[in-house]
C-alpha cells in the first residue's frame, strides 16, 4: 500500500512539474525578455472635483520588429489619446492604437499622444495599468500619481 501511494505521490509530482512548465513556456514574450518597456510612466493628478486626467510615457520598442498597443486595461476607464492643432483650435481624438516601429520609441507627452483616465482617485500614489498588444499579450505597466501644480493641459 505505501509503494502505491509513492507513486502516485511520484506521478502527482510529475504532472505538476510538467504544468508549470507548460504555463511558463505560454508565459507572454514581453514579460519574460522585456523588448518594450515603458518609462517615465506618470498621471496627472485630477484637479479637486474631477475624475478625468491624463497618462504619459515613453514606450520603447527593443526588438527588431514592429509592435501595437491597441489598448490599457485597469480599474477604471483608459482611452488613448492624439491632441491636434488646427485653425488656432486643439482638438483631441481617440487613437484604436498606438504603433511602434522597431527600435523605436513613443512618447505619450502633454499636448500630444497621452491616455485619458476616467474615474481615477486622486488621493493614490499610483496606478497600475495594462498594456494590451496587437499579439494578445499584456504587459503591466505602474503610473506615479503626481500632482498637477505647473502641469500643461492634455
Amino acid at each position: 500500500m505505501t509503494m502505491r501511494r509513492g507513486m502516485q505521490r511520484g506521478m502527482r509530482c510529475q504532472l505538476v512539474a510538467w504544468l508549470l512548465a507548460a504555463l511558463l513556456a505560454a508565459t507572454p514574450s514581453y514579460a519574460a525578455s522585456p523588448t518594450v518597456t515603458f518609462e517615465n510612466a506618470w498621471i496627472r493628478a485630477p484637479l479637486p472635483g474631477q475624475k478625468v486626467t491624463a497618462g504619459y510615457c515613453d514606450i520603447v520598442n527593443r526588438s527588431a520588429e514592429a509592435v501595437s498597443i491597441v489598448g490599457f486595461t485597469g480599474p477604471l476607464r483608459v482611452e488613448m489619446h492624439e491632441t491636434t492643432h488646427r485653425d488656432g483650435m486643439a482638438r483631441m481624438r481617440v487613437l484604436p492604437r498606438l504603433s511602434l516601429a522597431a527600435n523605436a520609441k513613443l512618447s505619450l507627452q502633454p499636448g500630444g499622444k497621452h491616455l485619458m483616465l476616467f474615474g481615477l482617485d486622486a488621493t493614490l500614489p499610483q496606478m497600475a495599468l495594462r498594456a494590451v498588444f496587437a499579439n494578445g499579450e499584456e504587459m503591466r505597466v505602474v503610473f506615479e500619481v503626481r500632482s498637477p501644480a505647473g502641469a500643461a493641459t492634455p
